[in-house]
């Protein structure tokens, strides 16, 4: 088994901001209509790339498709679909997203989950991702499951150092492959500037036959593989720190106009 752990500092985001940005979210999703499949905002303009294929706007089992300019300009995709599993503002709000790629020799899917618990007041958010294939024998080593969950409600309460068990992780995750499973914790503690020092912990177990191969390339890689883990999160944090707090900074409403545009533009 191997360990890594790693501590970067991060721009805080708001809880108000991030609720705020939730909920125009829903606003803005809540307020598009369905005209012949296509979908329109809440002001008219239509939403280019996307259509209804299947079911009822934003009801369970909906499925939206992008429109693959490749097989004409009218036809949905059938290779990528959007699938709403649940709706519901003041419960849990899920979607599915599926991604097919048949290449003859190795067809690959990808199938994304992601939900959220409360659109007023978000407690919890979760991500699954399964990827399979259809590759004969060896399929299982290209094939894996991953899943990320995120305690909403004890994220902001331990980054402030209010949390009354400050060492349980409110971000944790797991990414299992046929040879090795990976276990990610994250937790938040304050800053003396404020912000976020966030410690990531890392352990890597063998499965199968590579059970006894992680020690032995822990003992030959360990230092260079967490070198490695270290400066690939530094320069995450880098990034999200000259982002976040320009994007902060921005009122919920200008946010959502500015995400608008984006999707018009595409």
């Amino acid at each position: 088994m191997a360990r890594f752990r790693h501590t970067v500092t991060l721009a805080p985001v708001p809880r108000r901001w991030f609720e705020s940005c939730v909920a125009a979210l829903y606003d803005l999703a809540d307020g598009t209509d369905v005209e012949e499949a296509r979908l329109r905002l809440p002001d008219g303009r239509p939403l280019p790339g996307l259509v209804l294929a299947e079911g009822r706007h934003l009801r369970p089992g909906a499925r939206y498709r992008p429109v693959n300019g490749r097989r004409g300009h009218e036809e949905p995709d059938p290779d990528q679909c959007l699938t709403v599993l649940t709706w519901d503002r003041r419960g849990e709000t899920a979607l599915e997203v599926a991604t097919l790629d048949d290449a003859p020799d190795r067809p690959l899917r990808l199938v994304c989950a992601l939900g959220l618990t409360s659109a007023a007041r978000p407690r919890e958010a979760w991500l699954r991702a399964t990827l399979r294939s259809g590759g004969g024998k060896r399929a299982k080593y290209l094939e894996g499951f991953g899943r990320l969950r995120l305690d909403l409600g004890r994220w902001w309460p331990q980054a402030a150092g209010h949390a009354r068990r400050p060492s349980r992780a409110p971000l944790n995750g797991t990414l299992t492959h046929a040879l090795a499973r990976v276990t990610v914790t994250v937790v938040p503690h304050p800053a003396p500037d404020g912000g976020w020092r966030v410690t990531v912990r890392a352990r890597v177990s063998g499965r199968s036959f590579a059970r006894p191969l992680v020690p032995v390339a822990t003992a030959v890689l360990g230092r260079r593989a967490r070198r490695a883990f270290a400066e690939a999160l530094d320069r995450a944090a880098a990034s999200w720190n000259a982002q976040v707090p320009a994007l902060a900074g921005t009122d919920a409403e200008r946010w959502c106009a500015e995400l608008t545009d984006a999707l018009l533009s595409q």
